[in-house]
């Protein structure tokens, strides 16, 4: 993927229309080297404003508080436009896919005479490969347009393609984090074969539910035997699923304990830990009612909701044999006149006498022309047949039967889900939030403990997934007692294929454990190769690991001691954190434009030199740094000119207060 221009229209410091060209034609690329854009200017020219207005458009709030989004956009207007009188701003960005599809991205700010802000819009337009005509994208809320960008940037990747040079660090600091891994997951892949396995293991039930409607026992006494097998390993299993509730609920009580003593001591020593701890505690409230809300739901109503659709036939079935009986007894009523007339006419003697076929067929002429001429037009179904007979009170009973919808029970489901994803986002920002006190010890404790509820729920989840399978077995087996003359006759082909199934899936999760090592060593290996060129010091680390379980990276001296990455200097942990982001990308499928502000400040002339040389002329096909002036050297100038294609200068007018982007940074820094 790459990024091809971002246009801004009164944004910020940017004043009317101003754009930014940063597409890299193929060979320019791969034939010349030139994979750079530069854009450099003084502190306070709108740098960070292109690096986080990218961020925005493409993620949006994802990532952000809302204290945050209104301390960053509420502003967003530039001053000198909203003086002229202007309402709205806007920020586009347009990108090229692998697939050679052209995206163009949109939002716009509207504002009111106070400046506040009062709302934002935002639009997607698509042109396929080759074609000359956009589509747009309809956008109906915020997480439609999120399934989009995912597509073919996953959010889980932005920290490692687009961040603040001078903040790096904070990936290594941060690798130890859940949510460190789950981003290292998705970006190597990983996170798609979990996906294929539950897909197979999908299938493997599916073919095991066919082959028990299709297969019938010799006797009903093999299956009765088997019954009593399943009924006593489903009890052994219950007994099992009891006590890990118990440890469970025992050590989420200590994990809460341990919480609440850690949230105390840090709402203590700062009020806006202290707000957030707030928050959690009624968000963990909320969810603690909504799970209790569930369970009372689902106990009054699995009964309606299970029969609901066969409660609903029965009534609509009894109800139309009502209507055909009365039918039956207003048709009998207005024939009687007729009956009547029909019998006092075929009394009299007649000469010669009609046979009864005769007779009756003058009956039914009859009738017909009774029917017709008295207009008698009531609907008798006499081919329906009535199957039920009940009292008018169990008819007003089964009426009265309540409806009940599923999606009640899938509704309180999401919001279970919705909570719990909050709770835990809140759980990381009490943790990234500043603090002055020494909380390791608590948060260790909290490490520890949740580990050992996460193997109990593990334990716990593999338990009922047994207990789910023996329940439906039980099931199947009861249910084989009235189909044992209905064997179907493709048995021997649904046994093959849930054999061919089950190989996959061993051979699968086979796979699985030697790609997953072997990403494991590509990524110790590609941060290895790195470190050792960008360190000044070549023979600083005697051996350099990558934990397969944590996805962390250990380092270790010449004398085999670990080396504590969290005591490098800053300029060390950049170089480190810069290695580990090569190592991904690397690894990963995706192929990404990289988007960094101020990389070289704190470095020194050496390892500047190697950032520049070995570093970004190979990252990625598209890298755009953004520079300060005192990151600029005459060497510098003359390294990135070598592998620069475009560079421009963010010049900021004292005077006019906003920054013009223009062409020829270089030039600048040479007048």
């Amino acid at each position: 993927m790459l990024l091809k221009k971002l246009e801004f229209v009164n944004y910020k410091t940017y004043y009317g229309h101003q754009e930014v060209d940063l597409y890299i034609p193929e060979d320019e690329r791969k034939e010349n080297g030139k994979n750079i854009i530069l854009l450099g200017g003084l502190n306070g020219a709108g740098k960070t404003t292109i690096l986080k207005a990218i961020l925005y458009i493409l993620f949006g709030k994802r990532g952000m508080t809302e204290t945050e989004y209104k301390r960053l956009f509420s502003n967003v207007i530039n001053n000198t436009f909203f003086d002229e009188g202007g309402r709205e701003c806007q920020v586009s960005l347009s990108l090229e896919t692998d697939k050679g599809e052209e995206w163009n991205l949109k939002i716009k700010w509207y504002f009111n005479r106070d400046k506040t802000l009062s709302h934002e819009q935002r639009s997607l337009e698509v042109k396929g490969a080759g074609s000359k005509f956009k589509k747009t994208v309809q956008i109906d809320n915020i997480d439609v347009f999120n399934k989009f960008i995912d597509k073919i940037i996953p959010y889980h990747a932005a920290p490692f393609f687009i961040f603040d040079g001078e903040e790096i660090k904070d990936i290594i600091l941060r690798q130890n984090s859940q949510e460190m891994k789950d981003a290292i997951h998705k970006i190597t892949g990983m996170e798609s074969y979990k996906q294929l396995l539950e897909d197979l293991n999908t299938l493997k039930q599916s073919i095991e539910r066919q082959l028990a409607r299709s297969v019938s026992h010799s006797s009903v006494k093999n299956a009765e035997t088997e019954l009593i097998a399943l009924d006593d390993s489903i009890a052994k299993y219950e007994a099992k699923k009891e006590k890990i509730r118990i440890k469970l609920r025992s050590q989420q009580a200590a994990v809460d304990d341990a919480k609440n003593d850690r949230n105390e001591k840090m709402s203590k020593n700062s009020k806006s830990r202290e707000t957030i701890v707030k928050k959690q505690t009624r968000v963990a409230t909320q969810l603690d009612m909504a799970k209790k809300e569930l369970n009372t739901y689902y106990t009054e109503n699995v009964l309606y909701i299970i029969l609901g659709n066969k409660i609903n036939k029965l009534k609509n079935r009894i109800k139309k044999e009502k209507e055909i009986s009365q039918n039956r007894i207003l048709q009998n009523a207005s024939l009687n006149p007729y009956r009547n007339f029909m019998d006092k006419l075929l009394n009299q003697s007649i000469n010669p006498p009609l046979s009864p076929v005769q007779l009756e067929q003058i009956k039914e002429l009859g009738k017909e022309i009774w029917i017709k001429e008295n207009d008698i037009s009531i609907d008798v179904a006499d081919d329906f047949e009535e199957i039920h007979d009940i009292s008018n009170k169990d008819f007003s009973y089964l009426s009265s039967l309540p409806m009940k919808d599923k999606n009640q029970v899938t509704n309180y489901i999401n919001n279970i889900e919705r909570l719990t994803q909050e709770y835990n986002g809140l759980e990381i920002e009490i943790r990234n939030a500043p603090e002055s006190v020494n909380l390791e010890e608590e948060n260790d404790t909290i490490d520890r403990l949740t580990k050992i509820v996460g193997e109990l729920d593990s334990k716990h989840r593999l338990i009922n997934k047994k207990l789910r399978d023996l329940l439906d077995q039980r099931t199947a087996l009861k249910n084989k007692f009235t189909r044992l003359n209905n064997q179907d006759s493709n048995t021997e082909e649904l046994e093959e294929r849930l054999q061919n199934v089950t190989n996959t899936i061993a051979a699968m999760k086979e796979y699985v454990t030697e790609v997953t090592k072997l990403k494991a060593e590509h990524i110790r290996d590609e941060f290895s190769s790195m470190l050792k060129v960008l360190f000044r010091k070549q023979d600083e680390f005697g051996k350099i690991e990558f934990d397969i379980n944590t996805y962390s990276i250990r380092l270790f001296s010449d004398r085999m001691q670990e080396i504590s990455i969290q005591e490098r200097s800053a300029g060390e942990m950049q170089m480190i954190s810069s290695a580990l982001i090569w190592a991904l990308t690397k690894v990963s499928d995706l192929s990404l434009p990289m988007v960094i502000d101020t990389p070289l400040g704190r470095l020194d002339s050496y390892h500047r030199n190697h950032l520049i040389n070995h570093y970004y002329k190979n990252l990625s096909e598209q890298v755009i740094i953004l520079s300060t002036d005192t990151e600029i050297t005459s060497e510098y100038v003359n390294l990135m000119e070598q592998s620069s294609y475009k560079q421009y200068m963010l010049d900021y007018d004292e005077r006019k207060k906003y920054t013009v982007i223009r062409d020829g940074y270089f030039d600048f820094v040479r007048v």
